[in-house]
């Protein structure tokens, strides 16, 4: 903590700062933990045009952590992490607090949550995909089962509301029954009103990569809490392994 008691955390993006999946996580924490939103506002119309950003990313967060005084940070995007390996490690060397991205942390969640048969929902496209269960399957977990989305351009993960997420999760879970986990990537492709509700009614824990980086990020910083109403995460803050 800071001299004023407070824990600050920022989250770097590539798109535009903020978004409605972060201020419902942000409203249930206490109020010694503060989030500090930026965005880089890529000027991009494919995720794959975020390769070889590492250097304005480097250099943001730098000047994101000396303005705030930060003790973590989260880089969001999936995406980004995957099509750019050495982010992570390039950015915590530089600027010398705790940093994680969207794969790090929903591997570490999935790892703690002992999950290892996995269904996986995204908003990307096939190729994204063949990406993300590649570093899924190099950390130890098998994908059972990925459904295409029904518009994997970029943006397209607002568009997917609540109910509609639930339909298509609860008819891949009936149609794969040996999974024991469902994973969520992609943070604007928000499952956080439906995650209770998904490990309620279909019983099997939910890891989604928005709550998994918070719950990541203050692991790293030495934080345990309690956050009901976002799944058995939040809910139980497993220790970091």
């Amino acid at each position: 903590m800071d001299a004023t008691g407070k824990i600050r955390v920022g989250i770097l993006t590539p798109h535009t700062a903020g978004g409605a999946h972060f201020e419902m996580i942000r409203a249930a924490l206490p109020n010694t933990i503060e989030l500090i939103f930026d965005g880089m506002e890529f000027d991009h119309t494919s995720r794959y045009q975020l390769a070889g950003t590492i250097d304005p990313i480097k250099a943001r967060s730098a000047e994101l952590a000396a303005r705030h005084k930060l003790q973590g940070l989260v880089i969001t995007s999936a995406p980004l992490a995957i099509l750019n390996p050495e982010l992570e490690s390039t950015v915590r060397d530089a600027i010398g607090i705790p940093v994680t991205t969207a794969p790090s942390a929903s591997i570490a969640a999935l790892t703690v949550m002992h999950a290892k048969k996995l269904i996986v929902f995204t908003p990307f496209d096939v190729k994204m995909n063949g990406m993300l269960q590649d570093r899924l399957a190099a950390a130890g977990f098998t994908v059972l089962a990925c459904p295409a989305h029904k518009d994997p351009t970029l943006g397209s993960g607002p568009k997917t509301g609540p109910e509609e997420i639930f339909q298509t999760v609860e008819k891949t879970v009936q149609s794969t029954s040996a999974a024991d986990t469902i994973y969520f990537q992609g943070a604007p492709f928000n499952p956080l009103p439906i995650i209770e509700r998904i490990e309620t009614r279909l019983r099997l824990p939910v890891v989604a990569s928005n709550p998994a980086m918070l719950w990541h990020i203050l692991s790293l910083l030495g934080c345990r809490l309690t956050i009901p109403g976002y799944g058995k995460l939040l809910a139980s803050w497993p220790p970091l392994t």
